[in-house]
């Protein structure tokens, strides 16, 4: 796979866990263009800040290497449930303005993927075409689909039609329908 890389990004935290001692951590992040679309990986996210931190990067990787599909790949962090007051959606509205825009979000627990589907339900409703997914191949595999998500609507319901049947209406040659023409004969 070509893959431009970006530079990788440290930065040291320092974190009071008990009186008079200090932890060194710290939050990486690595954006990397990719074939069709921006792979943002995180690691060891702790903070809402951290989040604001990472996300303003990818924005700007996304102005930077004009690409508006994005793949987040969040692993070893805590999971965020308070998007909406830490201005999360906000700052991703920033890659959402270009029409074509998809970012699916990966997570590596399922503590994670269950703040992905509160976060892409809270973003789908302010028209953010925003996804969470469990694999990254149907990740990848979304992101490169160049179909906007209306027109796949689209498709699927010029199809219904035939798959349903009018009120009344049977189905032909099924065993219930010859158990029935013979109950009948009879």
């Amino acid at each position: 796979m070509n893959a431009t890389s970006l530079p990788v990004y440290k930065e040291k935290m320092y974190r009071a866990d008990a009186p008079r001692r200090l932890v060194l951590r710290t939050m990486e992040y690595r954006i990397s263009d990719e074939n069709g679309f921006l792979r943002a990986e995180l690691l060891d996210r702790k903070t809402p800040d951290e989040t604001r931190k990472f996300l303003h990067a990818v924005v700007l990787a996304s102005i930077d290497h004009p690409c508006s599909r994005v793949l987040m790949y969040v692993r070893l962090s805590k999971p965020l449930f308070t998007i909406e007051r830490h201005g999360v959606l906000r700052t991703l509205s920033k890659i959402a303005s270009d029409p074509m825009h998809k970012i699916a979000l990966l997570g590596d627990t399922v503590e994670l993927g269950m703040s992905h589907d509160y976060f892409s339900l809270l973003g789908r409703q302010r028209g953010i075409r925003l996804r969470s997914f469990q694999r990254e191949a149907e990740a990848v595999e979304w992101l490169k689909d160049r179909r906007r998500g209306d027109e796949r609507r689209q498709l699927e319901r010029s199809f219904a039609p035939f798959q349903q049947r009018r009120a009344g209406e049977r189905r032909k040659n099924s065993a219930s329908d010859r158990t029935e023409r013979t109950r009948i004969a009879e």
